[in-house]
């Protein structure tokens, strides 16, 4: 019986001090490995351990709001359908369009628009993000300048080039936040696009526009002038109104014939008629009365022709000056058809959405490029050390 109790008590003996010889391995070989590795854990697990630490338990999540959107003009395209704007190929006007409402969104314009309307810099300021993420960062100086370094870093604009789509990506602390944001940034665009349509509209149209006022113009003086000319002759027409005059000397010439070949016919047939004295007289008659109203159309400046000759000048320029203000409002409608035909609008392919899902921060991918970048600089520091040591040896 007492054999039994001793094995017992040695057994326990024995494994007590086996416990207390693999909790001693254990403690020597990890001192061992801290006193063999100390710069690699330095260097490389406490960097790693650290970024651990506060990605897990410091870093605020943030959120993506994603829209798709393509710049396109009526010049090129018929119409709208799914098929042309998965089209790669584009003309070169939209894709310069297309770079310069990318350019607007990551410019100051926008960045100080968004301040201005949409709070931005409270949207980056929230409470709830972190000292790393949140603006400003650390110490710097809340400026403009550093603000827009921030918002470039959270506000993205890529053209897939197969496509020919912009992708827009607007990060925040807040899904809400990064959606309102996106829209007001589609929202600037398009009013970019607006105003840019409107400067090349009147860019088009000023010079023909300004061709038909400067002929109308010419028209109403030409107009005046001719009023003018009619008030002082006292003529409404005097091409019109020069007909009856002439007709009337005809008729006049007409008689004075008539009388002069009964004169004739008198004198030969009876020279003694006392009708050759009343035919004479008429005959002169008709001659005084030819030359009264020929005097009052024709040689002097009181006579109709210089009146004449006034009027059809006003009126040769009358109907040049209509002609010419026609010809201006034809160029000036194909200058406002050429103007529609390059306008350029913007396409929303994919609404801002609100994400469900924080896409930021990405643990893994940021946890292994920090190990490997720090395991890198580790290698490369120890290799350099090794090196100076064979140099000095030698």
């Amino acid at each position: 019986m007492n054999i039994e109790v001793y094995n017992q008590d040695e057994n326990r003996f024995h494994d007590n001090r086996d416990d207390e010889s693999f909790l001693t391995r254990v403690l020597n070989w990890f001192r061992n490995l801290v006193r063999n590795h100390t710069p690699f854990l330095i260097f490389v697990i406490a960097p790693t351990f650290l970024v651990f630490l506060y990605l897990t338990l410091i870093a605020t999540p943030q959120y993506i709001s994603e829209a798709h959107f393509v710049v396109r003009g009526r010049s090129g395209q018929s119409g709208i359908s799914l098929s042309n704007i998965l089209q790669s190929s584009g003309s070169g006007a939209t894709s310069e369009n297309t770079y310069v409402v990318q350019d607007y969104i990551q410019s100051r314009d926008a960045a100080e628009l968004l301040i201005k309307h949409n709070n931005l810099l409270d949207v980056y300021s929230r409470p709830e993000a972190d000292f790393f993420a949140r603006y400003p960062f650390f110490a710097l100086p809340r400026n403009f300048e550093h603000f827009y370094l921030y918002y470039q870093w959270h506000v993205l604009v890529e053209q897939d080039s197969e496509t020919n789509i912009s992708i827009l990506t607007v990060r925040t602390f807040r899904a809400e936040d990064s959606q309102r944001i996106a829209r007001a940034l589609l929202d600037a665009g398009e009013n970019l696009v607006n105003e840019i349509n409107r400067r090349q509209r009147e860019n088009l149209i000023r010079a023909s526009a300004n061709e038909v006022q400067a002929a109308e113009a010419r028209l109403r003086d030409i107009n005046h002038k001719l009023a003018e000319y009619r008030n002082e002759v006292a003529l409404i027409d005097p091409m019109r109104q020069s007909v009856p005059m002439v007709n009337f000397v005809t008729s006049l010439q007409n008689m004075l014939t008539s009388t002069n070949m009964q004169l004739n016919q008198l004198q030969k047939s009876a020279p003694g008629s006392p009708l050759i004295a009343a035919y004479q007289r008429q005959a002169d008659i008709l001659t005084d009365q030819i030359k009264k109203s020929g005097s009052q159309i024709t040689g002097s400046d009181e006579s109709l022709v210089p009146k004449i000759t006034g009027y059809e000048d006003l009126m040769v320029q009358r109907d040049m000056q209509q002609r010419i203000l026609l010809s201006d409002v034809a160029s000036l409608e194909v200058a406002k058809q050429q103007a529609n035909q390059q306008m350029i609008y913007v396409d929303e392919v994919a609404q801002p959405n609100a994400a469900d899902w924080p896409a930021y921060p990405r643990n893994i991918i940021v946890l292994v490029i920090v190990f490997f970048s720090t395991l890198g600089l580790y290698v490369m520091g120890k290799l350099l050390i090794s090196g100076a040591r064979e140099r000095n040896l030698r």
